[in-house]
């Protein structure tokens, strides 16, 4: 007499969708309200780092070092 093989469920994918109502989130206008708050808090602490003359001028050195490595990169050039 054959055996018969015991029947397993597969488990559904995930979507993005039912990894982001898992962690609380849901519809549209609740990640669109997160997402305009992210951005106000990001502008905000943009505004804070523009005051701070000292950090800002770091900054600028940090981003002509950055500029002149990426143009070396593009012209072929490796330091």
């Amino acid at each position: 007499m054959a055996t018969k093989k015991p029947t397993t469920k597969s488990t559904p994918k995930k979507t993005a969708s039912a990894s982001i109502s898992i962690l609380g989130g849901g519809n549209k206008a609740d990640m669109r309200k997160w997402e305009v708050e992210s951005a106000m808090s990001t502008l905000k602490r943009a505004a804070e780092i523009q005051k701070d003359a000292k950090l800002m001028s770091d900054v600028k050195k940090a981003a002509m070092e950055q500029a002149k490595m990426f143009s070396n990169l593009a012209n072929g050039k490796m330091k």
